[in-house]
């Protein structure tokens, strides 16, 4: 799974690098967001594998995305680090 979220990172990166270059645009931030994906973490002093469901992971100060619908915008956030959420965001769309 690591290794999937890795690749579908680096693929990410290089459409973003070429969009940008065809635009004229200059590359300001960055911010990955793996969907469908758990990750290994410490909570409470306790590691357990914390799968957010497409929700954002918003430890202190990390951007993140909450994605919106078709019809409706997403939102770059900085997280606050809630310890009650796992230091995670909502996941944002409306179905």
């Amino acid at each position: 799974m690591n290794l999937m979220g890795d690749y579908a990172a680096a693929n990410h990166d290089v459409i973003h690098r070429l969009v940008s270059k065809l635009l004229g645009a200059k590359i300001i931030a960055g911010v990955e967001n793996h969907h469908n994906f758990a990750w290994k973490e410490t909570h409470g002093g306790k590691e357990m594998i914390v799968h957010r469901k497409g929700a954002t992971p918003a430890s202190v100060g990390e951007l993140g995305v909450i994605p919106g619908s078709m019809a409706d915008p997403a939102y770059v956030v900085r997280g606050k680090g809630c310890a009650e959420s796992l230091n995670s965001a909502s996941h944002g769309a409306r179905t």
